[in-house]
């Protein structure tokens, strides 16, 4: 399982040298938001990022696999039962028949 770190945490572990191709305005982009988490940080905490993903697709696809496809209205449901709930803890109006 990957991990991220927040920005201004030194990452641990070894680290190598590598070299990786950018496009120009890609490589330009990353410059300007890195800002003094540097280049180097920056993309390995992208990096990181897509790696979940893709173990959480991982994760889904096996779980499908073994137990049938999500039912689309099952997870609606459930995503605003989530949302009625939060927002009843932070004192926001929620439907009656969400929680």
């Amino acid at each position: 399982m990957y991990y991220t770190f927040p920005m201004d945490t030194p990452r641990s572990g070894k680290t190598r040298v590598t070299s990786v191709s950018l496009r120009a305005e890609t490589l330009e982009a990353i410059r300007a938001r890195a800002g003094k988490q540097g280049v180097s940080s920056y993309i390995e905490e992208a990096v990181q990022r897509q790696l979940q993903r893709e173990a959480i697709d991982e994760y889904i696809a096996a779980a499908e696999a073994e137990h049938g496809p999500v039912d689309p209205a099952e997870v609606s449901d459930k995503a605003e039962r989530i949302r009625a709930h939060h927002a009843a803890h932070r004192g926001e109006s929620a439907p009656a028949d969400a929680a």
